[in-house]
């Protein structure tokens, strides 16, 4: 069986975060989305092939696959997306020769371990009933917000809907978690699919026409699964994979004396943790970096590649890109940071509104509730500010952007 991974995708809502890099490989809980996914779908023996999807930032996805995979490249193959015309466009495109059942993975998803080896093993043992197909559900808040299954009683799958309205969720009902086992013959529903309103060729609609014509069931996963479709569910993802993927914690880099940790930290080669910080919770510090001396780490952070936080600076539970520093003096509180930026001293950033409502936050035009009480700052890279400001909740700064000292930005700033 060969495994299509849709990654060709710009993330727009993720913005400011995705200017530069595309969503797959923005860290969470120690590593790039996409590694995650393609590690498990090399640890399966059902699995020939995986067939990686390009667009975005295409040569930047290859290089690091390559990188990182070195030894498995002969299980790996990139197929390039001409034009950006949906998933349902990027998996015609890339099952051009398949001429048997395939599996197709969200390029987006953060899950447990074993979220595909587990509905590859469902699909194995009910393959032996007439099973032809399988799709993935998961328990959801809001579904209005997904792909959507109707489940029949014994699991067989009934339809999908895309973004369902409230008036036609029913009791049962499962989000699409982005996994699918199909059999060939959706390639030729694939071939026959049209063009929706936005332009674009929808997976969904040949999802459709698969439950129609062959018996489809939806595995209903266990354990943890984020879609990262906005930037705060990255915060969220980070959170739980810190917090529950303990194996991977170890101190290889330098850890100074008077350092107080009650928690569980993973310190990489050349990191550097100098007297005088605290850490309470869980954090990743990745290689180069470089914390403190006398500053305070709570909750769950990670500290990307060569970051710099400096002396009485306080971080907690957010999420720092490689190469920005907070040299002194600053708040980061409930936040993502981008590559390659710098805060003045006495930069605060603010996560909690007075009237301890939702964060709201500015996703591609609109005002949308966060859904979480704390939220601060999402920036972008190359952003820097001076001396003495102020950011408050829910504020988005794109890529760039320049704050004069002692500013109060409570609008978002180049977005």
């Amino acid at each position: 069986m060969e495994a299509i991974v849709l990654a060709a995708g710009k993330g727009t809502r993720l913005k400011p975060l995705t200017c530069n890099r595309p969503k797959p490989l923005l860290e969470v809980g120690g590593r790039p989305i996409l590694d995650r996914i393609v590690d498990e779908l090399l640890q399966l023996n059902e699995i020939t092939q995986i067939r990686i999807v390009v667009h975005a930032n295409k040569e930047m996805v290859i290089k690091h696959i390559e990188k990182q995979f070195t030894e498995q490249l002969n299980r790996i193959a990139f197929v390039d997306q001409p034009e950006p015309l949906g998933t349902g466009n990027a998996v015609k495109v890339a099952a051009e020769g398949i001429d048997e059942d395939f599996a197709v993975v969200f390029g987006d998803l953060v899950f447990d371990r074993g979220f595909i080896n587990g509905a590859v093993k469902k699909f194995n043992e009910l393959k032996k009933e007439g099973i032809e197909a399988l799709g993935t559900g998961a328990l959801v808040d809001d579904l209005t917000k997904y792909g959507v299954f109707r489940v029949g009683k014994r699991g067989e799958a009934m339809d999908i809907v895309e973004k369902p309205e409230p008036h036609m969720i029913e009791e049962g009902m499962l989000a699409n978690a982005g996994f699918f086992i199909l059999p060939k013959e959706t390639v030729q529903y694939l071939s026959k699919l049209k063009k929706t309103e936005r332009g674009e060729y929808e997976l969904t609609d040949a999802i459709k026409e698969t439950i129609q014509n062959h018996k489809f069931y939806v595995h209903q996963i266990k354990g943890k699964w984020f879609d990262i479709g906005y930037p705060w569910l990255l915060l969220e993802a980070n959170q739980y994979l810190l917090e529950n993927e303990a194996d991977f914690f170890e101190i290889l880099g330098d850890v100074e004396p008077d350092v107080k940790v009650h928690g569980k930290i993973h310190v990489a080669r050349g990191a550097r943790i100098r007297s005088g910080v605290y850490i309470e919770g869980v954090a990743y510090f990745d290689e180069g970096a470089d914390i403190g001396p006398n500053c305070y780490i709570r909750g769950a952070s990670y500290f990307g590649r060569n970051t710099r936080v400096g002396n009485a600076c306080e971080v907690k539970n957010s999420i720092i890109y490689a190469s920005t520093h907070a040299a002194h003096l600053s708040y980061i509180g409930d936040s993502i940071l981008g590559e390659n930026s710098n805060l003045g001293a006495g930069t605060i950033t603010a996560n909690l509104r007075h009237d301890n409502q939702p964060v709201k936050v500015t996703v591609k035009g609109k005002r949308i509730s966060s859904g979480r009480r704390k939220l601060g700052v999402i920036m972008g890279d190359d952003v820097k500010t001076g001396i003495g400001v102020s950011i408050l909740p829910g504020v988005v700064m794109g890529c760039s952007a320049r704050i004069n000292a002692g500013q109060i930005v409570n609008r978002d700033v180049n977005h």
